[in-house]
């Protein structure tokens, strides 16, 4: 067995999650950090020279292999957990990136309304029916929101608002989005420009 150099911090799998923290960590603490990944470190030039759209889409050559680690799936908490032996729309992938590898890049902004939605429909409508799914995430839009405008940040999403605080800023672009991202006057724009 190989014996690595101690570091500070070890951050097993390198996906969305561990290479955020890695960088979150790097840049803003004096820690030295490692990221293992069990996957490949895949260049550009593998896309286009060594896969195509069987590869990717029946084949699922970036995506984790259900034979080599099970995912279990349940309805309910009542139910079983049962294995997934094949992927239909979760699909986690394998190598550095992790799913990040092959998103497909949409990122909606919630709303604020949809972190209390229990209480909402509570205040609503008095009672719900006991088989209703739903539940208050356990924190509100104003707890997060920063949090999620670093994220927003760090993973390079782009765009630009078509409604904030009600108004409209480009009623082109807000039919085009269908679901318009809608800010506040403190963050009236996203990190990056529109890449379209």
């Amino acid at each position: 067995m190989r014996t690595l150099k101690a570091v500070d911090v070890v951050i097993v799998g390198g996906g969305w999650t561990g290479l955020l923290m890695a960088k979150e960590l790097a840049t803003r603490t004096a820690l030295e950090v490692v990221v293992l990944e069990r996957g490949p470190a895949r260049k550009s030039s593998d896309y286009g020279a060594d896969m195509d759209e069987v590869d990717y889409g029946i084949h699922n050559k970036l995506m984790h292999s259900p034979a080599l680690l099970t995912v279990t799936h349940r309805h309910s908490m009542k139910d079983r957990a049962a294995p997934i032996r094949q992927y239909g729309s979760f699909k986690p992938g394998t190598g550095t990136g992790g799913a990040g590898e092959h998103w497909g890049g949409n990122a909606d902004r919630y709303l604020p309304e949809f972190f209390t939605l229990k209480a909402h429909l509570l205040e609503k409508h008095g009672k719900l029916p006991e088989d209703l799914q739903v539940a208050d995430w356990g924190f509100n839009w104003d707890q997060i929101e920063n949090d999620l405008w670093r994220a927003e940040q760090l993973i390079g999403v782009s765009g630009k608002a078509g409604n904030i605080k009600g108004k409209i800023i480009d009623e082109e672009m807000t039919l085009a989005l269908l679901v318009p991202p809608v800010l506040d006057d403190k963050h009236d724009f996203l990190h990056l420009r529109p890449i379209i």
